[in-house]
């Protein structure tokens, strides 16, 4: 496909999700992330998006000239755009190169590998719910798999983390002081990827989509283990045969499962800040709200914008010198 179907195609997306949005009473976005896979096209429509009010449009770009075309199409047509941060490229910047041409639309940002992590830990938890003493296999403990070694052994799994370098063992070291002393879970370094996935409970493929995990390993896990290709492209022919023969699941990481999540997390970030958070001075009493340090005597609010309950006075180093016990605003003045 040449760049001006690509060009073509993007805007029908952007459109499409336009059209979505409006329909169901939601802001609309376009949200730009890139890979470090070398393998992945330069240009990737993803599904869209859906939270409780925003529906996007998705796209995995490697190349900057699509940047400049989704946003110099989208800017003032979407409500937002959606930029991810994490750099996975040496030759692009998805933040600098956005702020060139968006203008009109406000500008959010997000963390791809966050997302990929908080997916994986909230697929693990809703199928797993008690890793306590289960063994957890993580093939590839690049960025994304240290971070879902973090999230799975604080739930107590002892997790088994595999790398075709040498950095295992630091990285292990390293989430090992991480954690909470009481955690039941550790985090070992293991250099053969057959003898971390034996007897496993959970096996998560995290390359970059290099296939890894094959049916030797497949054979050797526990009985009803979960088998998930984090990295797309991390499970073999071979090993999909022998899960379906002993009817295993294999989930491929769907990022879906976070992405609500984090779309209202950082809208309810932009509306704390700017309706909760704050410092306003009426009748000359100072009110402050949302964590804002108040000097001694400014008297807490639980809201700046139209305030409901005084919550107590402040005592100048950050906490309640004087509680009102959350006495309705109304009420005192």
């Amino acid at each position: 496909m040449d760049l001006r179907s690509e060009v073509m195609l993007l805007k029908e997306i952007i459109d499409h999700c336009i059209k979505k949005a409006k329909e169901s009473n939601k802001r609309s976005a376009a949200m730009i992330g890139t890979t470090s896979k070398p393998n992945n096209p330069p240009f990737v429509i993803g599904p869209l998006k859906e939270s409780e009010s925003v529906i996007g449009s998705s796209f995995i770009i490697k190349d900057p000239k699509y940047v400049r075309e989704i946003c110099q199409y989208a800017d003032g047509l979407v409500d937002y755009f959606f930029i991810d941060v994490e750099a996975k490229q040496t030759h692009i910047d998805l933040l600098a190169e956005a702020k060139l041409y968006v203008k009109k639309s406000k500008m959010k940002t997000f963390k791809g590998n966050d997302i990929t992590a908080l997916a994986c830990d909230l697929l693990v938890s809703e199928i797993v719910p008690d890793l306590r003493g289960k063994k957890v296999s993580i093939i590839g403990a690049g960025n994304i798999g240290s971070k879902v070694a973090l999230k799975l052994v604080e739930r107590g799994a002892d997790v088994y983390i595999t790398r075709r370098d040498n950095k295992g063992e630091i990285i292990a070291s390293a989430i090992n002081i991480m954690k909470t002393r009481f955690t039941a879970g550790t985090v070992y370094s293991e250099t053969d990827p057959a003898l971390s996935a034996r007897n496993a409970d959970v096996l998560i493929g995290l390359t970059q989509g290099y296939p890894v995990i094959d049916g030797g390993m497949v054979s050797s896990l526990a009985s009803q283990a979960l088998i998930i290709d984090g990295g797309v492209g991390t499970v073999t022919e071979e090993a999909i045969w022998c899960a379906k023969q002993s009817g295993l699941n294999i989930f491929r990481l769907d990022i879906r499962i976070a992405f609500p999540y984090v779309m209202e997390s950082i809208l309810s970030a932009e509306h704390f800040l700017h309706h909760i958070a704050g410092t306003s001075t009426v009748d000359g009493k100072t009110y402050v709200a949302g964590g804002i340090v108040g000097v001694k005597g400014d008297i807490v609010v639980d809201q700046i914008d139209s305030p409901k309950m005084i919550i107590g006075v402040a005592d100048g180093k950050g906490g309640i010198l004087q509680y009102y016990n959350s006495k309705v605003f109304e009420d005192e003045h």
